[in-house]
Protein backbone atom coordinates (compact mmCIF):
# COMPACT_ATOMS: atom_id res chain seq x y z
CA UNK A 1 0.00 0.00 0.00
CA UNK A 2 0.90 3.59 -0.15
CA UNK A 3 3.32 4.97 2.44
CA UNK A 4 1.08 8.39 2.39
CA UNK A 5 -1.96 6.43 3.05
CA UNK A 6 -2.34 7.26 7.10
CA UNK A 7 -4.79 5.33 8.93
CA UNK A 8 -6.93 7.27 10.50
CA UNK A 9 -8.99 4.76 12.35
CA UNK A 10 -8.50 0.70 12.94
CA UNK A 11 -7.47 -0.27 9.57
CA UNK A 12 -8.98 2.85 7.30
CA UNK A 13 -7.03 3.83 4.48
CA UNK A 14 -8.12 7.53 3.62
CA UNK A 15 -5.48 9.60 3.34
CA UNK A 16 -5.29 13.08 4.99
CA UNK A 17 -5.47 14.99 2.01
CA UNK A 18 -8.52 13.09 1.05
CA UNK A 19 -10.52 13.40 4.17
CA UNK A 20 -9.94 17.39 4.13
CA UNK A 21 -11.28 17.28 0.96
CA UNK A 22 -14.49 15.72 1.75
CA UNK A 23 -15.00 17.52 5.13
CA UNK A 24 -14.81 20.70 3.06
CA UNK A 25 -16.69 20.17 0.27
CA UNK A 26 -19.75 18.22 2.52
CA UNK A 27 -19.94 21.37 4.24
CA UNK A 28 -19.33 24.03 1.85
CA UNK A 29 -18.85 22.21 -1.65
CA UNK A 30 -15.35 24.05 -1.87
CA UNK A 31 -12.20 23.15 -0.44
CA UNK A 32 -10.61 25.97 0.87
CA UNK A 33 -13.84 27.31 2.32
CA UNK A 34 -13.42 26.00 6.15
CA UNK A 35 -10.78 25.09 7.97
CA UNK A 36 -9.53 21.41 8.74
CA UNK A 37 -9.93 21.98 12.58
CA UNK A 38 -13.27 23.12 12.11
CA UNK A 39 -14.19 19.98 9.98
CA UNK A 40 -12.56 17.64 12.12
CA UNK A 41 -14.58 19.36 14.93
CA UNK A 42 -18.00 18.90 13.39
CA UNK A 43 -17.07 15.34 12.71
CA UNK A 44 -16.06 14.25 15.94
CA UNK A 45 -18.93 16.59 17.57
CA UNK A 46 -21.24 13.87 15.40
CA UNK A 47 -19.54 10.89 16.49
CA UNK A 48 -19.97 11.65 19.42
CA UNK A 49 -23.39 11.73 19.43
CA UNK A 50 -23.77 8.75 17.18
CA UNK A 51 -21.59 6.80 20.02
CA UNK A 52 -23.98 8.04 22.73
CA UNK A 53 -26.85 6.74 21.18
CA UNK A 54 -26.64 4.21 18.76
CA UNK A 55 -23.28 2.24 19.43
CA UNK A 56 -23.63 2.50 23.32
CA UNK A 57 -27.51 1.08 23.21
CA UNK A 58 -26.50 -1.34 20.56
CA UNK A 59 -23.49 -2.77 22.64
CA UNK A 60 -25.18 -3.13 25.84
CA UNK A 61 -28.40 -4.86 24.11
CA UNK A 62 -25.86 -6.69 22.19
CA UNK A 63 -24.20 -7.87 25.30
CA UNK A 64 -27.68 -9.27 26.74
CA UNK A 65 -27.81 -10.70 23.45
CA UNK A 66 -25.22 -12.95 23.70
CA UNK A 67 -25.67 -13.52 27.45
CA UNK A 68 -28.79 -15.09 27.05
CA UNK A 69 -27.83 -16.80 23.90
CA UNK A 70 -25.12 -18.48 25.71
CA UNK A 71 -27.02 -19.12 28.97
CA UNK A 72 -27.67 -22.92 28.17
CA UNK A 73 -24.10 -23.79 28.89
CA UNK A 74 -24.35 -22.34 32.73
CA UNK A 75 -27.81 -24.07 32.75
CA UNK A 76 -26.47 -27.09 31.55
CA UNK A 77 -23.41 -26.98 34.67
CA UNK A 78 -26.34 -26.25 37.49
CA UNK A 79 -28.49 -29.41 36.82
CA UNK A 80 -30.59 -28.48 33.35
CA UNK A 81 -30.10 -32.02 31.89
CA UNK A 82 -30.70 -33.87 34.81
CA UNK A 83 -34.03 -32.44 35.12
CA UNK A 84 -34.98 -32.15 31.53
CA UNK A 85 -34.03 -35.98 31.15
CA UNK A 86 -31.12 -35.19 28.29
CA UNK A 87 -28.65 -37.91 27.38
CA UNK A 88 -26.07 -38.70 24.91
CA UNK A 89 -25.48 -35.71 22.50
CA UNK A 90 -29.41 -33.81 23.48
CA UNK A 91 -27.50 -30.73 24.46
CA UNK A 92 -25.68 -30.59 21.49
CA UNK A 93 -29.05 -31.01 19.74
CA UNK A 94 -30.65 -28.08 21.36
CA UNK A 95 -27.65 -26.01 20.63
CA UNK A 96 -27.70 -27.20 16.74
CA UNK A 97 -31.67 -26.11 17.07
CA UNK A 98 -30.69 -22.38 17.93
CA UNK A 99 -28.42 -22.16 15.23
CA UNK A 100 -31.09 -23.55 12.44
CA UNK A 101 -34.09 -20.75 13.95
CA UNK A 102 -31.47 -18.41 13.61
CA UNK A 103 -30.13 -19.07 9.87
CA UNK A 104 -33.82 -19.98 8.51
CA UNK A 105 -34.42 -16.16 8.16
CA UNK A 106 -31.31 -14.31 8.64
CA UNK A 107 -30.60 -13.78 4.93
CA UNK A 108 -33.99 -11.15 4.36
CA UNK A 109 -33.42 -9.73 7.60
CA UNK A 110 -31.81 -6.77 6.32
CA UNK A 111 -34.08 -6.33 3.29
CA UNK A 112 -37.11 -6.37 6.39
CA UNK A 113 -34.56 -3.86 8.32
CA UNK A 114 -34.63 -1.52 4.96
CA UNK A 115 -38.41 -2.00 5.02
CA UNK A 116 -39.84 -1.70 8.70
CA UNK A 117 -36.96 0.36 9.91
CA UNK A 118 -34.13 -0.41 12.61
CA UNK A 119 -36.17 1.78 15.22
CA UNK A 120 -39.07 -0.41 14.92
CA UNK A 121 -37.99 -3.61 14.32
CA UNK A 122 -34.78 -4.20 16.62
CA UNK A 123 -36.16 -3.31 19.73
CA UNK A 124 -39.00 -5.47 18.89
CA UNK A 125 -36.54 -8.34 18.24
CA UNK A 126 -34.99 -7.93 21.31
CA UNK A 127 -38.24 -8.28 23.40
CA UNK A 128 -38.86 -11.39 21.79
CA UNK A 129 -36.39 -13.14 22.05
CA UNK A 130 -36.65 -11.57 25.47
CA UNK A 131 -39.56 -13.53 26.58
CA UNK A 132 -38.36 -16.59 24.58
CA UNK A 133 -35.22 -16.83 26.88
CA UNK A 134 -37.83 -16.39 30.10
CA UNK A 135 -39.90 -18.90 28.95
CA UNK A 136 -36.68 -21.67 28.82
CA UNK A 137 -37.57 -21.07 32.46
CA UNK A 138 -40.44 -23.23 32.74
CA UNK A 139 -40.19 -25.99 30.58
CA UNK A 140 -40.38 -29.33 31.67
CA UNK A 141 -39.15 -31.65 28.69
CA UNK A 142 -36.47 -31.89 26.60
CA UNK A 143 -38.28 -31.19 23.22
CA UNK A 144 -39.98 -28.06 24.90
CA UNK A 145 -36.39 -27.17 25.12
CA UNK A 146 -35.64 -27.85 21.73
CA UNK A 147 -38.70 -26.23 20.47
CA UNK A 148 -37.85 -22.95 22.73
CA UNK A 149 -34.30 -23.04 21.06
CA UNK A 150 -35.50 -22.61 17.57
CA UNK A 151 -37.79 -20.12 18.65
CA UNK A 152 -34.83 -18.44 20.15
CA UNK A 153 -32.95 -18.52 17.12
CA UNK A 154 -35.58 -17.23 15.05
CA UNK A 155 -36.40 -14.19 17.51
CA UNK A 156 -32.47 -13.21 17.41
CA UNK A 157 -32.08 -13.64 13.62
CA UNK A 158 -31.67 -10.23 12.39
CA UNK A 159 -30.45 -8.25 15.33
CA UNK A 160 -26.48 -8.07 14.53
CA UNK A 161 -27.02 -7.81 10.61
CA UNK A 162 -29.27 -5.34 11.19
CA UNK A 163 -27.08 -3.10 13.55
CA UNK A 164 -23.80 -3.86 11.61
CA UNK A 165 -26.18 -1.96 8.52
CA UNK A 166 -27.17 0.81 10.21
CA UNK A 167 -23.45 1.69 12.12
CA UNK A 168 -22.66 1.61 8.61
CA UNK A 169 -25.58 4.00 7.57
CA UNK A 170 -24.39 6.81 10.31
CA UNK A 171 -20.45 6.22 10.13
CA UNK A 172 -18.09 7.65 7.56
CA UNK A 173 -15.78 4.85 5.84
CA UNK A 174 -12.52 5.84 8.09
CA UNK A 175 -14.60 5.68 11.49
CA UNK A 176 -16.59 2.75 10.35
CA UNK A 177 -14.47 -0.27 11.43
CA UNK A 178 -13.75 0.75 14.53
CA UNK A 179 -17.08 1.18 15.67
CA UNK A 180 -17.87 -2.27 14.20
CA UNK A 181 -14.94 -3.93 16.39
CA UNK A 182 -16.24 -1.66 19.76
CA UNK A 183 -20.04 -3.60 18.82
CA UNK A 184 -18.54 -6.73 18.84
CA UNK A 185 -16.77 -6.18 22.17
CA UNK A 186 -20.27 -6.81 23.36
CA UNK A 187 -19.68 -10.48 22.98
CA UNK A 188 -16.64 -11.09 25.55
CA UNK A 189 -18.08 -9.01 27.78
CA UNK A 190 -21.18 -10.55 27.83
CA UNK A 191 -19.15 -13.79 28.79
CA UNK A 192 -17.41 -11.84 31.10
CA UNK A 193 -20.42 -10.43 33.13
CA UNK A 194 -22.99 -13.25 32.45
CA UNK A 195 -20.29 -16.00 34.14
CA UNK A 196 -20.38 -14.55 37.44
CA UNK A 197 -23.78 -13.11 36.77
CA UNK A 198 -25.12 -16.35 36.27
CA UNK A 199 -23.03 -17.66 38.80
CA UNK A 200 -24.98 -16.08 41.49
CA UNK A 201 -28.31 -16.45 40.05
CA UNK A 202 -28.17 -20.12 39.87
CA UNK A 203 -27.57 -19.99 43.68
CA UNK A 204 -30.81 -18.47 44.36
CA UNK A 205 -32.79 -21.60 46.19
CA UNK A 206 -36.52 -21.58 45.70
CA UNK A 207 -38.65 -25.10 46.92
CA UNK A 208 -40.32 -24.84 43.32
CA UNK A 209 -38.07 -22.87 40.98
CA UNK A 210 -34.97 -24.76 40.23
CA UNK A 211 -31.21 -22.84 39.78
CA UNK A 212 -30.91 -23.57 36.01
CA UNK A 213 -34.18 -21.90 35.83
CA UNK A 214 -33.87 -18.49 37.24
CA UNK A 215 -30.70 -18.30 34.57
CA UNK A 216 -33.05 -18.08 32.05
CA UNK A 217 -36.11 -16.12 33.81
CA UNK A 218 -34.28 -13.10 34.95
CA UNK A 219 -31.55 -12.78 32.13
CA UNK A 220 -35.21 -12.49 29.80
CA UNK A 221 -36.97 -10.00 31.78
CA UNK A 222 -33.99 -7.98 31.96
CA UNK A 223 -33.33 -8.07 27.78
CA UNK A 224 -37.20 -7.41 27.69
CA UNK A 225 -37.11 -3.83 30.08
CA UNK A 226 -33.68 -2.71 28.17
CA UNK A 227 -35.15 -3.59 24.94
CA UNK A 228 -38.73 -1.27 25.21
CA UNK A 229 -35.47 1.88 25.32
CA UNK A 230 -35.13 1.12 21.72
CA UNK A 231 -38.18 2.88 20.86
CA UNK A 232 -36.99 5.89 22.29
CA UNK A 233 -32.97 5.33 21.22
CA UNK A 234 -32.75 4.22 17.77
CA UNK A 235 -32.96 5.94 14.62
CA UNK A 236 -33.16 4.56 10.99
CA UNK A 237 -30.67 6.56 9.60
CA UNK A 238 -28.74 10.02 9.61
CA UNK A 239 -31.19 11.50 7.49
CA UNK A 240 -33.64 11.62 9.25
CA UNK A 241 -32.34 11.51 12.37
CA UNK A 242 -33.87 13.66 15.32
CA UNK A 243 -31.41 14.18 17.75
CA UNK A 244 -28.72 15.63 15.25
CA UNK A 245 -29.06 18.86 14.44
CA UNK A 246 -29.93 20.37 10.92
CA UNK A 247 -26.17 21.34 10.25
CA UNK A 248 -24.82 17.90 11.58
CA UNK A 249 -27.17 16.00 9.14
CA UNK A 250 -26.56 17.98 5.97
CA UNK A 251 -23.09 17.67 6.81
CA UNK A 252 -22.66 13.85 7.06
CA UNK A 253 -25.31 13.73 4.32
CA UNK A 254 -23.17 15.69 1.73
CA UNK A 255 -19.74 13.73 3.17
CA UNK A 256 -21.47 10.62 2.68
CA UNK A 257 -22.51 10.87 -0.80
CA UNK A 258 -19.23 12.41 -1.57
CA UNK A 259 -17.58 8.96 -0.61
CA UNK A 260 -20.44 6.96 -1.99
CA UNK A 261 -21.97 5.30 0.98
CA UNK A 262 -25.07 6.93 1.91
CA UNK A 263 -27.30 4.17 1.68
CA UNK A 264 -29.59 5.48 4.67
CA UNK A 265 -32.42 6.88 2.29
CA UNK A 266 -31.08 4.58 -0.67
CA UNK A 267 -33.58 1.80 -2.03
CA UNK A 268 -31.99 -1.93 -2.33
CA UNK A 269 -31.70 -3.38 -5.84
CA UNK A 270 -32.05 -6.71 -6.99
CA UNK A 271 -29.99 -6.52 -9.53
CA UNK A 272 -26.98 -5.24 -6.98
CA UNK A 273 -27.84 -7.60 -4.50
CA UNK A 274 -27.15 -10.39 -6.91
CA UNK A 275 -24.31 -8.90 -8.45
CA UNK A 276 -22.66 -8.64 -5.31
CA UNK A 277 -23.68 -12.25 -4.33
CA UNK A 278 -21.77 -13.03 -7.80
CA UNK A 279 -18.42 -11.86 -6.24
CA UNK A 280 -16.53 -14.63 -5.75
CA UNK A 281 -13.85 -12.15 -2.95
CA UNK A 282 -16.66 -11.73 -0.71
CA UNK A 283 -17.57 -15.46 -0.13
CA UNK A 284 -13.86 -15.90 0.37
CA UNK A 285 -13.74 -13.19 2.88
CA UNK A 286 -16.19 -15.03 5.11
CA UNK A 287 -13.99 -17.71 5.92
CA UNK A 288 -11.92 -15.84 8.45
CA UNK A 289 -15.21 -14.73 9.83
CA UNK A 290 -16.29 -18.44 10.44
CA UNK A 291 -13.01 -19.48 11.73
CA UNK A 292 -13.21 -16.55 14.09
CA UNK A 293 -16.73 -16.72 15.45
CA UNK A 294 -16.08 -20.81 15.74
CA UNK A 295 -13.00 -20.21 18.42
CA UNK A 296 -15.51 -17.04 20.06
CA UNK A 297 -18.11 -20.06 20.44
CA UNK A 298 -16.15 -22.70 21.90
CA UNK A 299 -15.74 -20.37 24.84
CA UNK A 300 -18.88 -18.77 24.85
CA UNK A 301 -20.94 -22.03 24.96
CA UNK A 302 -18.47 -24.79 26.17
CA UNK A 303 -15.70 -22.72 28.48
CA UNK A 304 -18.02 -23.70 31.59
CA UNK A 305 -18.03 -27.33 30.59
CA UNK A 306 -14.96 -27.80 29.63
CA UNK A 307 -13.19 -26.18 32.49
CA UNK A 308 -16.07 -28.40 34.74
CA UNK A 309 -14.19 -31.24 33.02
CA UNK A 310 -10.78 -30.44 34.63
CA UNK A 311 -12.26 -31.00 38.33
CA UNK A 312 -13.75 -27.72 39.37
CA UNK A 313 -16.93 -27.82 41.00
CA UNK A 314 -19.66 -25.83 38.92
CA UNK A 315 -19.77 -22.95 40.46
CA UNK A 316 -15.78 -22.85 40.42
CA UNK A 317 -16.64 -23.26 36.47
CA UNK A 318 -18.97 -20.50 35.83
CA UNK A 319 -17.18 -18.31 37.17
CA UNK A 320 -13.33 -19.55 35.72
CA UNK A 321 -15.40 -19.18 32.15
CA UNK A 322 -15.37 -15.29 32.60
CA UNK A 323 -11.50 -15.58 32.66
CA UNK A 324 -11.27 -16.92 28.62
CA UNK A 325 -13.43 -14.01 27.43
CA UNK A 326 -11.88 -11.59 30.05
CA UNK A 327 -8.31 -11.83 27.61
CA UNK A 328 -10.91 -11.71 24.54
CA UNK A 329 -11.85 -8.35 25.55
CA UNK A 330 -8.43 -7.04 26.15
CA UNK A 331 -7.53 -8.29 23.11
CA UNK A 332 -10.14 -6.74 21.16
CA UNK A 333 -9.67 -3.13 23.14
CA UNK A 334 -6.19 -2.83 21.99
CA UNK A 335 -6.63 -5.02 18.49
CA UNK A 336 -7.14 -1.26 16.57
CA UNK A 337 -3.46 -0.49 17.46
CA UNK A 338 -2.16 -4.18 16.50
CA UNK A 339 -3.81 -3.50 13.10
CA UNK A 340 -2.03 -0.47 12.68
CA UNK A 341 0.82 -1.81 13.62
CA UNK A 342 0.52 -4.25 11.00
CA UNK A 343 -0.23 -1.81 8.53
CA UNK A 344 -3.45 -4.43 7.11
CA UNK A 345 -6.63 -5.97 8.08
CA UNK A 346 -5.38 -9.33 7.03
CA UNK A 347 -2.25 -9.56 9.08
CA UNK A 348 -3.47 -8.60 11.87
CA UNK A 349 -6.07 -11.37 11.31
CA UNK A 350 -3.88 -13.86 10.46
CA UNK A 351 -2.24 -13.66 13.50
CA UNK A 352 -5.69 -13.65 15.58
CA UNK A 353 -6.08 -17.11 14.07
CA UNK A 354 -2.76 -18.49 14.44
CA UNK A 355 -3.02 -17.55 18.73
CA UNK A 356 -6.35 -19.44 18.40
CA UNK A 357 -5.05 -22.05 16.53
CA UNK A 358 -1.99 -22.54 19.02
CA UNK A 359 -4.56 -22.53 22.19
CA UNK A 360 -6.30 -25.17 20.45
CA UNK A 361 -2.96 -27.74 20.03
CA UNK A 362 -2.48 -26.56 23.58
CA UNK A 363 -6.09 -28.20 24.91
CA UNK A 364 -5.96 -31.24 22.51
CA UNK A 365 -1.75 -32.12 23.70
CA UNK A 366 -2.30 -32.72 27.17
CA UNK A 367 -4.64 -32.59 30.12
CA UNK A 368 -2.72 -30.44 32.50
CA UNK A 369 -4.96 -28.03 33.90
CA UNK A 370 -3.18 -25.08 34.02
CA UNK A 371 -2.05 -25.56 30.01
CA UNK A 372 -5.48 -26.27 29.05
CA UNK A 373 -6.57 -22.80 31.01
CA UNK A 374 -3.59 -21.45 29.28
CA UNK A 375 -4.70 -22.74 26.06
CA UNK A 376 -8.65 -21.85 26.53
CA UNK A 377 -7.43 -17.84 27.15
CA UNK A 378 -5.35 -18.09 24.42
CA UNK A 379 -8.87 -19.07 21.97
CA UNK A 380 -10.69 -16.58 23.26
CA UNK A 381 -7.60 -14.06 22.88
CA UNK A 382 -7.82 -15.17 19.19
CA UNK A 383 -11.17 -15.52 18.24
CA UNK A 384 -12.09 -12.20 19.92
CA UNK A 385 -9.81 -10.47 18.52
CA UNK A 386 -10.34 -11.63 14.75
CA UNK A 387 -13.77 -10.54 15.79
CA UNK A 388 -12.69 -7.22 16.50
CA UNK A 389 -11.09 -7.01 12.85
CA UNK A 390 -12.85 -9.40 10.12
CA UNK A 391 -16.53 -8.00 10.44
CA UNK A 392 -15.69 -4.46 10.26
CA UNK A 393 -13.19 -5.54 7.23
CA UNK A 394 -16.00 -7.00 5.49
CA UNK A 395 -18.38 -3.95 5.64
CA UNK A 396 -15.58 -1.31 5.09
CA UNK A 397 -14.46 -3.01 1.71
CA UNK A 398 -17.77 -3.61 0.64
CA UNK A 399 -19.37 -0.09 1.23
CA UNK A 400 -19.41 0.78 -2.05
CA UNK A 401 -22.99 1.03 -2.08
CA UNK A 402 -26.15 -0.15 0.01
CA UNK A 403 -26.41 -3.64 -1.67
CA UNK A 404 -22.92 -3.95 -0.99
CA UNK A 405 -23.19 -3.04 2.87
CA UNK A 406 -26.47 -5.12 3.15
CA UNK A 407 -24.83 -8.43 1.58
CA UNK A 408 -21.69 -7.93 3.37
CA UNK A 409 -23.11 -7.53 6.85
CA UNK A 410 -26.22 -10.47 6.21
CA UNK A 411 -23.16 -12.61 5.19
CA UNK A 412 -20.90 -11.84 8.03
CA UNK A 413 -23.63 -12.60 10.87
CA UNK A 414 -24.73 -15.53 8.36
CA UNK A 415 -21.27 -17.16 8.43
CA UNK A 416 -20.58 -16.52 12.19
CA UNK A 417 -23.97 -18.16 12.72
CA UNK A 418 -23.30 -21.03 10.39
CA UNK A 419 -20.33 -21.96 12.40
CA UNK A 420 -22.70 -23.04 14.91
CA UNK A 421 -23.77 -25.96 13.34
CA UNK A 422 -20.10 -27.11 13.61
CA UNK A 423 -19.02 -25.99 17.00
CA UNK A 424 -22.41 -27.55 18.42
CA UNK A 425 -22.04 -31.03 16.99
CA UNK A 426 -17.77 -30.85 17.89
CA UNK A 427 -17.65 -31.07 21.32
CA UNK A 428 -19.55 -34.18 22.35
CA UNK A 429 -20.03 -35.53 26.08
CA UNK A 430 -18.53 -39.19 24.97
CA UNK A 431 -15.19 -37.29 24.01
CA UNK A 432 -14.90 -35.69 27.52
CA UNK A 433 -12.57 -34.82 28.95
CA UNK A 434 -9.98 -33.96 26.28
CA UNK A 435 -12.54 -33.40 23.59
CA UNK A 436 -10.26 -34.25 20.83
CA UNK A 437 -12.70 -34.14 18.52
CA UNK A 438 -13.86 -30.88 18.75
CA UNK A 439 -9.99 -29.04 19.32
CA UNK A 440 -9.17 -31.06 15.95
CA UNK A 441 -11.53 -29.13 13.94
CA UNK A 442 -11.54 -25.89 15.76
CA UNK A 443 -7.57 -26.57 14.51
CA UNK A 444 -8.13 -27.44 11.10
CA UNK A 445 -10.96 -24.30 10.58
CA UNK A 446 -8.26 -21.97 12.08
CA UNK A 447 -5.97 -23.19 9.26
CA UNK A 448 -8.53 -22.27 7.12
CA UNK A 449 -9.57 -19.08 8.11
CA UNK A 450 -5.17 -17.93 8.24
CA UNK A 451 -5.70 -19.15 4.06
CA UNK A 452 -8.88 -17.12 3.40
CA UNK A 453 -7.10 -13.81 4.68
CA UNK A 454 -4.28 -14.73 2.71
CA UNK A 455 -6.19 -15.25 -0.89
CA UNK A 456 -8.68 -12.09 0.26
CA UNK A 457 -5.18 -10.02 0.45
CA UNK A 458 -3.45 -11.78 -3.14
CA UNK A 459 -6.88 -11.05 -4.79
CA UNK A 460 -7.35 -7.06 -3.19
CA UNK A 461 -3.78 -6.40 -4.71
CA UNK A 462 -4.13 -7.67 -8.03
CA UNK A 463 -7.61 -5.82 -8.03
CA UNK A 464 -6.45 -2.58 -6.54
CA UNK A 465 -3.55 -2.53 -9.68
CA UNK A 466 -5.98 -2.97 -12.31
CA UNK A 467 -9.07 -0.36 -11.53
CA UNK A 468 -5.33 1.67 -10.95
CA UNK A 469 -4.01 0.92 -14.26
CA UNK A 470 -7.47 1.52 -16.12
CA UNK A 471 -8.29 4.52 -14.45
CA UNK A 472 -6.91 8.18 -15.09
CA UNK A 473 -6.96 9.87 -11.99
CA UNK A 474 -5.66 6.50 -10.07
CA UNK A 475 -5.58 8.53 -6.68
CA UNK A 476 -9.49 8.55 -7.36
CA UNK A 477 -10.14 4.96 -7.83
CA UNK A 478 -12.32 2.68 -5.57
CA UNK A 479 -9.42 0.58 -3.78
CA UNK A 480 -10.23 -2.62 -1.42
CA UNK A 481 -8.85 -1.87 2.15
CA UNK A 482 -7.08 -4.98 3.28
Amino acid sequence: MNSSDVSLDIGAKVSKVEYTELTDVALHGTEDSVSTEQNDKLMSTYCRKVDRRILLYATILCILNQSDRGSIGVAKVVGLENDLGMVNNDFNIATTLFTVGYLSLEFFSNFVLKWVGASRLLPTLGILWGVVCALQGVITTKGQLYAMRVLLGMSECGFTAGILLILSFFYPKHKLTTRVGLFYLSSPLANVISGPLASALSQIHHPTIKRWQWVFILEGVITVCVSILGYFVLQDHPEKCKFLNPEEREFIQKYKQREGTLGGSQKLAARDVFKVLGDWQVWVMMGATFAACEACGSVSVFAPELINELGFTAAQAQAMSALPSACGAIAMVFIGRFVRMCGSHWLAGTSALATALVGSVMMISTLNVPVRIIGLCLTGTGGFAGLGIFPGWNITANSQSVAASAVASGLTVFFGASSGFVLSNVFINSDAPRFAIGHSVNIGIMALGITSCVVTRVSMGRRNRKMRESRFDAEKAFQFEY
